[in-house]
């Protein structure tokens, strides 16, 4: 028997509490969920479990390794639901190790896995991947991953990118050594046996523990299976505290990968893993896993002795290797080791800040056909080249059909390999080739390269360079067509790749068409050629596939006659039915003279006024439905206009939907017939159907946006039909919708005998010609746009400012390098002032606190505000108002003389002239780190970036000592600091002195008769948030004199808050200022509300029942718990015990309510505008 590498757990003598062990009679899988500190995401993961189609086979084992928060009691809620499923069990400070290794013990699976409790498994990926192991008896199947985070969004793991490019079954580590790159344990399912046999438990008390254990299981399978179906969601915490491994400034996690990653190489030697395994675990360690601390730009913020572990493990992990195993890596990461290998630490670490500033350069050379990078001119060594260092850059613009071809569009260059001009081709060729890369069939079509400036525009600068320079690249004939005939893709007996070989300066290199752009463009439906279906798709990886169906089911006709559908369908098999892979249920469809339709009884089913009817059903056909391995899918191609009908008490649209045609099921929703643009407005059609059909009257309206806009609709079609067809016109002119820049347009019906009802709009499954596509009107541009995450696509739509003259990067580039150029030699306008606020969403802050005193005392000044993108009307004295990113924004950034920000002017490409004058003000007093002291936030040379922005800066407000000491470490400026105060806390002193509170308060419809608790949070996530309050209880405890309002981050929206007679929404009418000079006191936690309302000598309470996560996530530039002028509440019955008791805060907290003004207010006085503009203005 093989020697185990990874020892076997030390810990199973360790105490475990058993909360709950299920009963299942069989147990097919069983998952280890260890946990630690996960209550904000929890319930995703294991809602995720319950969504894999095996409930009645799986064990799903809880271990809590001694939680702080409510993790443990999370849990127990779903044990108490789901007792035949979920174990309980206590496990103090084990760590992730040995919590999954105990779990690994009390699995009773045949086959076990592992999940991370704040990511999500894919709904069924555990079903389809039991099918697959069990059919074909593996020691253990992979899944493909994605990541995403707390907004939804998703995007490529890189390292599971490379790792996943199709599905294999049955094959080794020697036959798709890959693999290697998929490190992780938990987009996986083992074989209970295999892994007690080999012992493979995962290593404790260190970090990355996945690695040394899942490559060597690797080696020792018998077989392995690879699903190229994305099975996991991987999150990348922006909410909470960062994972443990997400927490990169931390030593440990690097020595620990560095300790693993010999563990790795170890263990391969010894199972006799294959060579080209071995060599490709050596890519992956020296491109990847080496790399991680110095490839962005926080290695520059790193201490010392963090710099030094990266030195000495580096070079430790170097100095073992062979001079092949050493060419592994590619060229600019073997320029970089040659350093570290033959040069001093101290040489070294210099080389390194190089390399992390991505100062270093690299060129190719015609004449020798080989790199050449700035290195070694400095240290004069040379190095090989081989053609795995020249990497391919490609993007799919189009698949589209022209005729009986396939016409593709996009781009492909190779970094460093210029190509000026067509001659710079000796020869380019396509090829079709299988997942294995062997040549399947001819390819009797052709490729063309053409000119795109763009592609040189975006690509071709070095990362320091900014783009008023020369390029340090030229890949303007980058651009390909590919035609493919139909004739083609008719000899294609199984999946293909599209290969290209270019010859380019004597180097054959081949490319896989790969990474399609958003949108649909390149995500075509699909074609029927001369009776077979032709479809294009994607790998996990997002490389382009044509799969061919010969004589594939089709429908060829559909037709919706007397409540019923009638479908026409060539090459079925026995049946057909309408098929739902979640619930694995069938409705089988009658068939007579070659003709499907739906049963009475069918449409019953499909009918009813449920949720378990409102499905999206696909259309199959088998000779046996009993047996789904058999299925077919039934296709089509998408219909120009998918209408909807009604079935029943539901709507039904037949159309295309990933490739298969698809009944959708759902509520009655407006659907969109057509939308034009035209005279300055969008002429939109819509269905009503259904209930909604007897409406009398609708309106298109904005209530989602919280505008009172409202466009009546004409009905155009007439009569008792199943739907009725509508007709409204949007306006799209300037200043239309104050300065909402996103609008989700709805229809508001009326009727006679009920009440009216709204329904956003919804695109619907035709083809639209203007959807996702910009039109510009005067002013403006309009995007129409879909929210895909809305069932039958949500109508949205997006208003700008026109910037019809850079509607290219390469018109911007050419703008920067030639007019930009020319205002720059223009003399300066000294009596311009631009500002700028947050991003340009708003003109306030302290920006607007200097416009406005710089206006009441000195007319003699232009004032220019950049606002985001102008929406309406704006005005103010002596006030122009611009877009940011027009050709005017540009002229002010060249030609005025003074600038004042609240962040800062973000573009690399303005260049700030010796004689013009920056003032940053802050947006507010620093609370929580950032700028150099938050090391996850940098990418690649962001550092210098960041680092030029903030020596722009000439001036600096603080309103305290300790805030320039701060912001001298957060922000490495140069700029002369001014005990100022804030401007902005000007209004708030003179308006707390002023006696107009009372008719502030009544305009604000506040009671005059109730003390008012305000409570601010900070924000932990963007978009929609609820609360950590039971509203309920609350508003029971709080005094009987006492009105709670709650007024979120500008970032967010409260969400679910209750209708009660003492806590209510703050009005968005009034400012976050107005509230905190009504309001007797402020609740809460981490936000910089609190410094400002410190300027009123109000009591405030600290709502900080996160404490631990939140300070953990992002750090806090003082001891909170020690300073806070307030009582710090952990829990909700701490909160209300201080609010009744508020009163008593001031005498209680004295002394920290001295020390805390002294500390964070001591220049606020009221006068921080005047003495900024002397200093400023009149001191130049």
């Amino acid at each position: 028997m093989t020697e185990p590498i990874v020892h076997v757990p030390k810990n199973l003598d360790k105490p475990v509490t058993v909360i709950n062990k299920s009963n299942r009679a069989v147990t097919k899988l069983s998952v280890v969920v260890p946990m630690y500190n996960v209550a904000l995401f929890l319930e995703e993961a294991l809602d995720s479990l319950l969504r894999q189609g095996i409930s009645d086979e799986l064990q799903v084992i809880l271990i809590d390794d001694g939680s702080k928060d409510e993790t443990a009691t999370i849990a127990q809620t779903y044990v108490d639901q789901y007792p035949n499923i979920f174990e309980l069990y206590l496990f103090e400070n084990g760590g992730l190790g040995a919590a999954r290794n105990r779990g690994t013990n009390l699995a009773v699976g045949e086959y076990v896995t592992y999940v991370d409790p704040d990511d999500i498994v894919t709904d069924f990926a555990y079903r389809k991947m039991l099918n697959i192991i069990t059919r074909t008896g593996s020691d253990l199947i992979g899944g493909a991953v994605r990541r995403f985070n707390s907004s939804g969004k998703q995007w490529t793991s890189y390292v599971h990118n490379k790792a996943y490019h199709d599905t294999y079954e049955k094959t080794t580590l020697a036959e798709h050594p890959e693999m290697v790159w998929d490190s992780t344990a938990w987009n996986k399912l083992y074989r209970k046996d295999f892994v007690v046999k080999f012992s493979l438990y995962f290593p404790e008390k260190m970090l990355y523990e996945d690695m040394p254990t899942v490559v060597p299981m690797y080696s020792l399978a018998r077989t392995i299976d690879i699903l190229d179906d994305v099975v996991y969601l991987w999150r990348a915490r922006d909410a909470g505290a960062p994972s443990i491994t997400q927490a990169t400034g931390q030593i440990t996690n690097f020595t620990d990968r560095v300790k693993g990653m010999k563990i790795i190489l170890s263990s391969l030697k010894s199972y006799r893993a294959s060579q080209v395994a071995q060599d490709e675990q050596l890519h992956k360690m020296l491109d990847f896993d080496l790399t991680l601390p110095f490839t962005y730009d926080n290695f520059l913020t790193l201490d010392q002795s963090y710099k030094d572990a990266i030195y000495e493990n580096v070079k430790s992990f170097l100095d073992i290797l062979t001079p092949q195993q050493f060419n592994q890596a590619r060229f600019w990461y073997r320029a970089l080791y040659t350093v570290w290998l033959q040069q001093p630490k101290d040489i070294v670490q210099r080389a390194i800040e190089t390399y992390a500033k991505k100062e270093f350069h690299i060129t190719f050379d015609q004449k020798t056909k080989k790199l050449h990078s700035t290195y070694q001119d400095e240290f004069h060594f040379e190095l090989p080249t081989f053609l795995s260092d020249f990497e391919s850059r490609t993007r799919l613009y189009s698949v589209v059909r022209e005729g009986d071809k396939l016409v593709l569009e996009g781009h492909l260059y190779h970094g460093y390999l210029n190509v000026h001009t067509e001659s710079d081709f000796e020869d380019a060729t396509v090829s079709f080739v299988n997942k294995d890369d062997q040549n399947i069939a001819p390819f009797t079509g052709s490729i063309t390269f053409t000119e795109d400036p763009d592609i040189t525009a975006y690509s071709g600068f070095d990362n320091t360079q900014t783009k008023v320079e020369e390029p340090a690249h030229e890949y303007r004939y980058s651009h390909y067509r590919i035609e493919i005939p139909f004739t083609d893709l008719q000899r294609l007996k199984e999946s293909v790749y599209v290969k290209v070989t270019q010859f380019i300066h004597g180097l054959e290199l081949n490319t896989i068409i790969t990474e399609p752009v958003p949108g649909d463009a390149p995500r075509p439906e699909g074609y029927i050629f001369d009776g077979d279906f032709i479809l294009p798709n994607y790998s996990s990886d997002w490389r382009f596939k044509l799969d061919r169906f010969a004589d594939a089911p089709v429908v060829v006709n559909s037709v919706y006659h007397k409540n019923n559908y009638v479908w026409t369908i060539n090459n079925t098999k026995k049946q057909v039915a309408l098929w739902d892979s979640g619930s694995q249920e069938k409705i089988i469809l009658r068939e007579a003279d070659g003709q499907y339709t739906l049963s009475e009884n069918s449409k019953k089913r499909l009918g009813q006024d449920t949720g378990d009817a409102k499905r999206w059903w696909q259309m199959v056909t088998s000779d046996d439905l009993l047996d789904e391995s058999t299925y077919e899918f039934v296709r089509m191609v998408q219909p120009v206009i998918a209408e909807p009908h009604s079935l029943g008490a539901n709507m039904s649209i037949f159309h295309v939907s990933n490739h298969v045609a698809t009944l959708a099921i759902s509520w009655e929703y407006p659907i969109i017939k057509s939308l034009t643009v035209a005279n300055e407005k969008a002429t939109i059609r819509f269905w009503l159907g259904g209930w909604t059909r007897t409406a009398i009257g609708a309106k298109l309206t904005f209530g989602t946006d919280e505008l009172a806009n409202s466009y009546t609709a004409k009905k155009i079609t007439h009569g008792f039909g199943e739907r009725q067809l509508w007709e409204v016109q949007m306006p799209l002119s300037f200043g239309q919708y104050d300065n909402q820049q996103w609008l989700h347009p709805e229809v508001t019906m009326h009727f006679l005998h009920r009440k009216s009802f709204t329904m956003p709009l919804r695109w619907g499954k035709s083809i639209h010609e203007l959807l996702r596509e910009t039109i510009a009107v005067n002013e403006l541009e309009w995007r129409f746009a879909a929210d895909d995450g809305e069932e039958h696509r949500q109508l949205v739509v997006r208003q700008n400012t026109n910037r019809e003259e850079f509607k290219k990067m390469s018109d911007k580039v050419d703008f920067w390098q030639n007019e930009y150029q020319e205002y720059l030699r223009q003399p300066l306008l000294n009596k311009t002032i631009v500002y700028s606020s947050l991003w340009g969403d708003k003109f306030n802050d302290n920006p607007r606190a200097i416009y406005d005193y710089l206006q009441k005392h000195y007319s003699n000044f232009e004032h220019i505000v950049v606002m985001k993108n102008i929406l309406k009307k704006m005005t103010l004295p002596n006030v122009k108002f611009i877009s940011f990113g027009t050709k005017e924004y540009w002229y002010y950034l060249a030609r005025a003389k003074y600038f004042v920000n609240n962040v800062n002017f973000e573009q690399t490409e303005r260049v700030k002239r010796d004689d013009q004058i920056e003032l940053q003000t802050m947006h507010g007093t620093p609370l929580k780190n950032m700028g150099f002291n938050v090391l996850n936030e940098w990418s690649s040379a962001g550092y210098e970036r960041y680092l030029r922005k903030n020596r722009n800066w000439d001036y600096l407000t603080v309103p305290s000592d300790f805030v320039a000491d701060v912001a001298q470490d957060a922000f490495r400026h140069q700029a002369k600091v001014l005990n100022s105060g804030y401007p902005r806390n000007d209004a708030l002193f003179m308006k707390a002195n002023g006696s107009n509170l009372s008719d502030l308060k009544s305009k604000m419809d506040l009671p005059s008769d109730k003390k008012i608790a305000l409570y601010a949070p900070t924000w932990r996530k963007r978009g929609d948030v609820d609360l950590e309050l039971n509203y309920e209880q609350l508003s029971q405890s709080l005094p009987d004199d006492m009105l709670l309002v709650i007024h979120g981050h500008y970032w967010t929206n409260v969400i679910n808050v209750p209708n009660l007679k003492n806590i209510r929404i703050a009005n968005s009418e009034f400012s976050i200022d107005d509230y905190y000079l009504v309001s007797d006191l402020m609740i809460t936690d981490y936000s910089s509300t609190m410094f400002d309302y410190a300027l009123l000598k109000k009591p405030m309470i600290f709502y900080v029942y996160d404490y631990d996560t939140y300070t953990q996530s992002r750090g806090l530039t003082f001891d909170f718990e020690a300073d806070a002028p307030g009582p710090l509440v952990y829990n909700q019955e701490e909160l209300e015990s201080a609010l009744q008791n508020f009163e008593n805060i001031p005498s209680k907290y004295t002394d920290k309510i001295l020390d805390f003004n002294t500390k964070f207010i001591q220049y606020d006085d009221g006068e921080a505008s005047r003495h900024v503009v002397e200093a400023v203005f009149y001191n130049d």
